[in-house]
């Protein structure tokens, strides 16, 4: 729901490559269109420094670039919806609708995306929270996924977990050309044309330079479902635009790997108001700037040198121009506009010291934010215009860290099954001042097939700059309370975790893995009302304002099981399930009373009044969820492949107007679903291959989220080119 761009006093309503296995080296040679995952792939996320999957005591994922184009997928949020833990909302619904990442149970604005190494948090919205719909498929190598908290190496967010995106780099000498259409519909009178192109050229010297473009044009369905007894044909159709290019030129050899990144990403969406609120005039214009740098130096091979970093800034401009109220046309004559912008700056520098049965590894570097806004907002004479840009707001940290690896035959031979990793990290930050996180990740190799892990970390989330800062008074003059509260503190994580991986064959292994994750200090957005006057006797003259306030702890628990099984020499099945379970808890007793001029508060997730201590049981749209696949190889360089994915009932939010004079979130029951998708391959030559893809077979009807619909029966054809 992008609406939040036109009223942003409410909050989100929730919001290095791998090795070949033997396994991979067979399935390539009868076809490249395998989507198998393979644990000796090398994975840099979870430790700063490369290690094999199954050494690994965490729960990661590893997805490469095959499997990226063989998943026939149109967006990173679809790719990432197939793995254990994570859920994004909006993933079905439109293209360019707003996607909301929660791994983990975690909040949406409680996990970090990165793009090679730098993060790409957006500080311009109200919780900071990323939209996976701004990201592309355009020019990605592989993905890596960490779970659980993770603060001690990657900061601020890294509660739920880590979202690592590669893009390319240094290929096979010479010219190399990767170009892809893709053509498709998903319901009456919708369509899809996706073109990319990558050019790569590497000299034999170690010089590279990599230039990709993506163009997506697509014509989708309604977005939010009208429930209206006057609706309009022009409410039925949205569309999304998005022009993506970037480039990267490097050096890389035994001793140095040096990169320069850009990516440019543009999108123009149309969007509705909110749940079953249609709007036919209303547009949302993203641009993001992203600059990545960095460089390696191996001395020799027990010490290294790395020094990265990023400039990211984007903006976002909403229009809503007097939208159609009824059918015979008119209009409801008034006129809003909002340009939100945000930029980050990002350097570190890490040293690695390794030997044979341990590393380790230190470094510190900073952070800074800038955020502002401006609206103007026009109804029948109406005037309302605000900007922040004379706040010069601001978010300022430095950090220091180290993780230290150890193998127990360091000590003894005898020892060698047993390895611990532990660490921890400093912030200093400008407004919420000091914090530290640390993490303890004991593992266990029981036998050859068996391992066994355990994990500690504790995570923190630090306050957004329109928490902190928004000057926003809402109407409450006789109260002097501003929106933003400078006296926030960062939400706090705890994670534990235990894990299994048991190797059952060659080329077939589970993992089973058992998580809970408490975090303190949730900030919550609340109503304040007159202290005099009685909750029973409240009204619209008894309000004294909103802000922010530190008040819940969040509890998360729940399980992942992880399978991959070769059934046959040309069967393969994958499957993943997740469960998980939660609460939040409010406490009075925390209720900055400074803040908040002893005034009633209100909490606007659930409508309570905080006058003792609260508890909501169920986690919103945090489901259980399970992904099967079975593939097929019926002969050499062809495959076929059948996806189910299942999602169960779930909590959603609404606005309910009877919970106090100005209303507040309710929730509702959104019903399970099962849907099943066909994926069918073939590789012509060493050059030219093609995909089809069928989502959601059976047409079946569903909901993502109350109040906006999700698409039916879709057919995609790709076909791909690489020299």
């Amino acid at each position: 729901d992008k609406s939040v761009w036109k009223q942003q006093s409410k909050p989100d309503t929730l919001s290095s490559k791998g090795r070949v296995t033997k396994d991979e080296g067979r399935i390539a040679n009868e076809s490249d269109t395998s989507t198998a995952k393979h644990l000796n792939e090398v994975i840099v996320t979870a430790s700063r420094t490369e290690k094999k999957l199954d050494d690994i005591g965490r729960s990661v994922s590893y997805i490469s670039k095959e499997e990226i184009k063989n998943s026939g997928a149109n967006s990173v949020a679809e790719v990432l919806s197939q793995y254990e833990g994570i859920y994004i909302v909006g993933t079905q619904q439109t293209f360019g609708a707003n996607q909301g990442l929660f791994i983990r149970g975690a909040n949406s604005n409680q996990s970090v995306v990165m793009i090679d190494g730098v993060p790409i948090s957006d500080p311009s919205t109200p919780n900071a929270a990323i939209d996976l719909s701004e990201l592309s498929l355009s020019d990605i190598d592989h993905i890596e996924v960490v779970r659980g908290s993770h603060s001690t190496l990657y900061g601020s967010s890294a509660i739920g977990g880590v979202v690592n995106i590669i893009t390319a780099g240094k290929q096979k000498e010479g010219l190399n050309v990767n170009a892809s259409g893709t053509g498709g519909s998903f319901g009456k009178e919708t369509s899809l044309v996706t073109e990319k192109v990558g050019l790569n050229y590497t000299c034999k010297q170690g010089f590279y330079a990599d230039m990709n473009l993506l163009n997506m044009n697509v014509n989708g369905i309604a977005g939010a479902i009208d429930t209206s007894t006057t609706k309009h044909p022009m409410f039925n159709k949205k569309s999304m635009n998005r022009f993506d290019y970037g480039g990267k030129i490097g050096y890389q050899d035994d001793k140095w790997n040096v990169h320069l990144g850009m990516n440019m990403i543009n999108t123009h969406s149309d969007i509705d108001k909110g749940s079953f609120q249609p709007d036919n005039a209303y547009t949302l214009d993203f641009n993001r700037k992203l600059i990545s740098y960095g460089a390696t130096y191996k001395l020799d091979s027990s010490f290294s040198v790395s020094f990265n970093g990023g400039y990211s800034s984007m903006t976002r401009t909403a229009i809503d121009d007097s939208s159609i109220i009824d059918l015979l046309g008119n209009y409801n004559h008034s006129y809003y506009k909002g340009i939100y912008t945000g930029q980050t700056y990002t350097d570190e520098i890490q040293f690695q010291f390794k030997k044979k049965h341990y590393s380790i590894i230190f470094g510190g570097g900073n952070t800074d934010q800038f955020m502002n806004q401006q609206t103007y907002f026009y109804s029948q004479g109406y005037i309302y215009s605000s900007n922040l840009d004379s706040l010069h707001l601001v978010s300022r940290t430095n950090s220091a860290f180290g993780l230290f690896d150890l193998n127990g035959a360091e000590f003894s031979e005898k020892l060698k099954a047993f390895s611990i990793s532990f660490g921890g990290r400093l912030n200093q930050n400008n407004t919420f001042g000091p914090s530290a996180t640390y993490q303890i990740n004991p593992m266990v190799k029981v036998s050859s097939t068996t391992s066994v892990y355990a994990n500690l970390s504790t995570g923190y989330n630090a306050p957004s700059l329109y928490q902190l800062h928004a000057p926003d008074m809402n109407g409450a003059p006789v109260s002097n309370i501003t929106l933003g509260n400078v006296n926030l503190r960062p939400e706090e994580s705890k994670t534990m975790e235990f894990g299994v991986y048991q190797k059952l064959s060659e080329n077939s292994w589970i993992r089973l893995g058992y998580f809970k994750t408490v975090v303190n200090n949730i900030i919550e957005y609340v109503y304040l009302w007159d202290k005099n006057t009685a909750i029973d006797s409240l009204n619209f003259n008894s309000y004294h304002g909103s802000t922010y306030l530190n008040l819940g702890t969040l509890t998360s628990e729940g399980i992942e099981m992880n399978i991959h099984s070769q059934l046959s020499k040309k069967l393969l099945l994958a499957a993943n399930f997740s469960y998980v379970n939660g609460k939040e808890d409010f406490t009075s007793a925390n209720i900055d009373t400074v803040k908040t001029q002893g005034n009633h508060v209100q909490l606007y997730s659930n409508g309570k009044f905080l006058t003792n201590n609260v508890t909501a049981t169920g986690l919103t749209r945090r489901p259980v969820m399970a992904n099967v696949s079975l593939t097929y190889y019926p002969v050499k360089k062809v495959f076929c492949k059948a996806v189910l994915r299942y999602v169960s009932a779930r909590n959603d939010v609404y606005y309910d107007y009877s919970l106090g004079p100005y209303g507040a979130l309710g929730t509702t029951s959104v019903a399970a679903y099962t849907l099943v998708d066909f994926i069918g391959g073939v590789k012509f030559d060493a050059n030219t291959s093609a995909l089809v893809r069928v989502e959601n077979i059976f047409n079946t009807s569903y909901s993502e989220i109350q109040g906006y619909a999700s698409r039916g029966r879709g057919i995609y054809f790709t076909v791909n080119y690489t020299f």
